[in-house]
């Protein structure tokens, strides 16, 4: 091997000495948190595995007062997700709480390195894919709503490669089986957390001027019609039924809180508005999210940007948005930074990202700061376009 061609696949030993420390750092805090008492890691996995073990032992996941119709109370935490959740969590039922997280957190940092090898691959022909997937490692513990989300033992954690995996099907050509993994990333997603279905909704209108997207928008239909029909006949109709009552019951939880980053609930802080008046607001915030992506997907002729569009709205949907939502926006932050490497634009896309991240680290402390790097990275994506559509036609 040449000493040219060494230098191109060996790490920057910045990156490996920040990746060292920052994952240092990220598991002795997940440990002093998993040591509380009660813990302060892995809350949000533990809620999934007594829905999974309920489901395992042939009881119900919801709880019996919400499905009778009672609100639940905003500081408890309580099991909303779709049945499939539980269902598939039922598998790992047997697996101990800590090393349930610890696979948890593995498989979700696998799966962001799997799509951040596949951006490359795509859009970074030139560079070996390690070049781009160990430097994403290194500065994974720092992007704070991933970090948060890995502590917590989140759902969203997957949500980078599942965001990931639908922008590489429509920004990514027409080639293999891209748009149809693509599309059942995104059912996958909405299956699971109910805010990302606005996706689907890109797919639709997008899908009127992108054979891409009329292929992905199939398999995503397919598959959510697969994963239902899978749910019903292993649990039947009764768990969707009490699901449909937990969803009925738990909008009446207090929306005000200083931990939901949601644009409803900002504002209500902001201006001292109470419960009533941020349901209210809601409204028209939701409508808006949905105008957003219907013009995103008609009007913006890069995939790249327009997908952008509806994943940052796909966050503000439903009245709750929690700070590790947005680590979806990764893989657009990615893509951004390598499509732009060779242009004009590259020093200020980069800007832009870094601007992102630090932002996102502010916003641990000033919440509605996250959105504010959501935009910077919309932005990226947009100086970042190439001259031509990339998306195919």
């Amino acid at each position: 091997m040449s000493a040219h061609t060494s230098s191109r696949t060996r790490p920057n030993p910045i990156w490996v000495v920040l990746g060292v420390v920052g994952w240092v750092a990220l598991v002795w805090l997940g440990s002093k948190m998993y040591g509380t008492n009660p813990r302060t890691a892995g809350f949000d996995l533990e809620l999934l595995l007594r829905a999974g073990r309920d489901v395992a032992a042939g009881r119900s996941p919801y709880d019996p007062a919400m499905v009778a119709g009672a609100a639940p109370v905003a500081e408890r935490l309580f099991y909303s997700y779709p049945p499939v959740v539980a269902q598939f969590v039922a598998v790992f039922a047997g697996m101990p709480s800590g090393a349930m997280l610890v696979a948890w957190d593995a498989a979700a940092v696998v799966g962001l390195a799997v799509v951040a090898g596949l951006i490359a691959r795509r859009f970074a022909p030139d560079l070996p894919p390690s070049r781009v997937v160990i430097p994403v490692l290194c500065v994974t513990p720092i992007v704070f709503p991933f970090a948060v989300g890995l502590l917590f033992g989140n759902l969203d954690v997957f949500f980078p490669l599942l965001y990931g995996l639908l922008l590489l099907g429509v920004a990514g050509g027409r080639s293999g089986w891209a748009p149809i993994v693509g599309g059942a990333a995104a059912t996958i997603a909405s299956v699971t957390k109910l805010h990302p279905v606005s996706l689907v909704l890109w797919l639709m209108v997008r899908a009127f001027r992108s054979d891409v997207a009329r292929r992905a928008l199939l398999a995503a239909l397919i598959t959510g019609v697969a994963i239902v029909a899978v749910s019903l006949l292993l649990g039947g109709a009764a768990l969707w039924s009490e699901y449909v009552a937990v969803v009925r019951a738990g909008s009446g939880a207090d929306l005000v809180d200083p931990r939901n980053a949601g644009p409803a609930a900002q504002i209500a802080l902001w201006i001292g508005g109470g419960e009533a008046f941020a349901r209210t607001l809601q409204i028209p915030v939701t409508l808006l999210a949905l105008a957003v992506t219907v013009v995103a997907a008609w009007s913006r002729r890069d995939a790249v940007e327009s997908l952008a569009w509806a994943a940052a709205a796909s966050l503000i949907t439903l009245p709750v948005t929690w700070f590790h939502y947005p680590a979806a926006m990764i893989p657009f932050a990615l893509l951004a930074l390598l499509r732009a490497r060779h242009t004009r634009e590259a020093g200020r896309v980069a800007a832009l990202v870094t601007a992102a991240s630090v932002v996102s680290i502010i916003a641990i402390s000033a919440l509605p700061l996250v959105w504010l790097a959501v935009g910077l990275v919309i932005v990226a994506t947009h100086l970042s376009a190439v001259t031509e559509s990339t998306d195919a036609a």
